[in-house]
């Protein structure tokens, strides 16, 4: 008994599915450790279990798989922000907190704030992170900033603004010679920017 074509084709799918998302694992786990420059697509396909004609079947080259690498890392950066636990502050306080302590991973650092900017191109990253990252900014903004900015401003443009700040934030703290010291400086500042542009806590809700 022949097997219906409609079958054939699903099972050729869920491969072929299997194959990218299998890709992109091994990729994401070669770009973090050992940076775009050191990952070849041989190692990749290996680490992978399949040939290096199935990377090209899935990505036109390394650089269009590591965008793919480059947004499901920002894609979870984003969600595990959002996802955060709240914590003592105000909502944009403990978004800070949250990004911060996210954007420190390995695969942040060296794919989102390292290397992506290289590869990619900032405006290219901007506008990844963009996608992922107006939603959150927005809600945040609307939240917790000054009216009087907000309509002077914008909130789509406060929420670039921000994320411009955010991002080059993890880059400075990617790059320095001691991260741990950077963060707790960036910390500091970041939170400071962040209550002078909100509006009073005990103004909120009145």
């Amino acid at each position: 008994m022949s097997i219906p074509k409609n079958a054939v084709k699903r099972l050729r799918d869920v491969h072929a599915e299997a194959t990218r998302a299998a890709l992109l694992a091994a990729a994401r786990q070669r770009f973090s450790q050992m940076g775009f420059a050191g990952t070849s697509l041989d190692d990749v396909a290996g680490d992978a279990g399949t040939t290096k004609g199935a990377v090209y079947h899935h990505f036109k080259d390394k650089k269009a798989l590591f965008r793919a690498v480059y947004e499901e890392v920002s894609q979870e950066l984003i969600a595990a922000i959002a996802a955060s636990p709240g914590l003592a502050g105000s909502p944009g306080e403990v978004a800070l907190h949250a990004f911060l302590v996210h954007a420190g991973q390995p695969a942040c650092l060296r794919v989102l704030f390292t290397d992506g900017p290289m590869v990619l191109g900032a405006a290219e990253c901007r506008a990844i992170d963009t996608r992922y990252s107006l939603g959150l900014l927005n809600r945040l903004i609307e939240s917790q900033v000054a009216p009087d900015l907000l309509a002077s401003t914008g909130i789509d443009a406060l929420s670039k603004m921000l994320l411009a700040v955010f991002v080059e934030s993890a880059q400075i703290i990617a790059s320095s010679p001691e991260p741990e010291a950077t963060m707790v400086g960036i910390k500091q500042v970041l939170n400071r920017m962040i209550v002078a542009l909100s509006v009073p806590q005990e103004s909120r809700g009145s």
